[in-house]
């Protein structure tokens, strides 16, 4: 099966009920902030927002950039983004395929990495080094297990796949591109976090 396209079809069909559950949860707007301070770029930052959804974060990166760009393959849930970020550019694309511009001072992808395989996330840091500024900041969240594992999720949504890393795995991708900057662990429910914000050496 083609999971990337699977998963999509899955956002598309219930953007609006995947929206509406995020709603409840809120924005990450601790991490947002530290993203851009570890960029030193508290205001004037020039973003970019891997797998941005419905927009619920890029409502809060919005007010702190200069420019913002949101990237989703979904459809459905960016014409949410567009509704409620009237200010906002977004483009239907993925982390994998995306023609990334250059100079960027921080890509935020929270928990959406999470739909990209280990071959295809070792591009992705490729990509985005060569987008990022030097001292530019990569803020990643994703779910955490002790080795790398591929798990398809069957819920009212729909079947789609997760890939799960742990910042080990995320650091050896990496490469030499990168410098660890920061990174912290969480539990929510019965899922394990990690974050990670790697910095372009």
């Amino acid at each position: 099966m083609d999971w990337q396209k699977q998963n999509t079809k899955v956002y598309n069909d219930s953007a609006k009920e995947i929206a509406k559950y995020f709603k409840g949860i809120g924005s990450r707007i601790e991490d947002i902030e530290k993203g851009l301070e570890l960029a030193n770029k508290i205001t004037g930052a020039n973003v970019i927002e891997l797998g941005c959804g419905d927009g619920r974060d890029a409502t809060e990166i919005i007010k702190r950039v200069s420019k913002y760009v949101g990237i989703d393959p979904s459809t459905g849930l960016l014409a949410i983004a567009k509704e409620n970020n009237p200010t906002g550019l977004f483009v239907v694309s993925n982390a994998v395929a995306y023609d990334y511009p250059t100079e960027l001072d921080t890509i935020f992808a929270f928990a959406s990495l999470l739909h990209v395989n280990y071959d295809d996330l070792s591009l992705v840091f490729k990509k985005a080094a060569g987008a990022l500024r030097t001292g530019g900041i990569f803020y990643i969240s994703l779910k955490e297990r002790s080795e790398y594992t591929e798990e398809i999720k069957q819920d009212a949504y729909g079947d789609r796949m997760f890939y799960y890393y742990n910042s080990a795995i995320v650091k050896n991708l990496a490469g030499k591109l990168y410098e660890t900057a920061y990174e912290y662990r969480k539990t929510i429910g019965e899922t394990d976090w990690f974050t990670i914000a790697l910095k372009k050496t």
